[in-house]
């Protein structure tokens, strides 16, 4: 299978396991891991479907999923990392704000990249050859706008992580009402689709990212961590934007 087929199979999984969630969503149950991380029934239930559909597309790669128990393992090898619901509380709540995530990894740099925001009915795909798959209400293009006073930029917390709320209020000064929206998987897709100008992670999981900093690249925008060097899966911050404000936002939060 080619490189574009394996991108219509992948995007044909996120697809279908948005759907399991949407008609999970209104009975959804929690399961508690820690009083600020919890997984829902629903978490589960994406996993196994997308686990077992893409060990029968790819059964020579491996595979890491965010309700895996094992680590993930980084290496030279094709892998693909898989949040099978990103922004479990956002979906816990009944908000549309969620979606799923699937990348395919090799050598630690991303090969392909699917994100499925399957109650706003948006899916991207795209692979390194920059074959892309658009479907539902979402076009791909960054913002065109110079003005980081005029600029939308959304952050997010992450699970042990504080600094969230150490780079709010400087983010506050320098552009225009930021936000936390609790799922870094749709606020990449928000920067790759022009809705905002930038979005900071400061302590990403590895699939909270992998697959949607690479769409955001390939919609025109840029990808760096928090010190302004390549992005990887290996980053332990992420700063997605449309590139014409990147340095500008990392100056004026005093980063770089």
């Amino acid at each position: 299978m080619n490189g574009v087929g394996v991108l219509q199979k992948a995007v044909e999984i996120a697809e279908k396991a948005g759907q399991i969630l949407l008609d999970f969503q209104k009975d959804v149950q929690e399961i508690k891991k820690a009083r600020k991380d919890f997984v829902t029934d629903a978490d589960f239930k994406s996993h196994s479907f997308i686990v077992k559909n893409l060990r029968k597309l790819t059964p020579q790669i491996s595979i890491y999923s965010e309700e895996d128990e094992e680590e993930l393992k980084i290496g030279k090898e094709a892998i693909w990392v898989v949040d099978p619901l990103d922004g479990t509380i956002n979906f816990f709540d009944q908000d549309v704000f969620w979606g799923v995530s699937i990348a395919l990894v090799e050598n630690q740099k991303t090969k392909l990249g699917v994100v499925c925001l399957p109650a706003l009915s948006q899916t991207v795909g795209v692979g390194e050859h920059n074959e892309i798959i658009v479907k539902g209400s979402i076009s791909l293009g960054v913002r065109k706008e110079s003005q980081l006073s005029e600029a939308r930029i959304w952050t997010d917390w992450g699970k042990e992580s504080k600094e969230a709320l150490s780079l709010f209020p400087r983010m506050a000064e320098i552009s225009m009402k930021p936000q936390i929206r609790l799922c870094s998987t749709a606020s990449l897709m928000a920067v790759a689709s022009g809705k905002i100008s930038a979005y900071i992670h400061p302590h990403p999981a590895p699939e909270d990212f992998v697959a949607g900093a690479f769409i955001v690249e390939k919609a025109g925008g840029k990808v760096t961590d928090l010190k302004n060097k390549p992005w990887s899966i290996s980053s332990d911050s992420i700063v997605a934007s449309n590139g014409i404000l990147h340095d500008e936002i990392l100056k004026g939060l005093g980063l770089i």
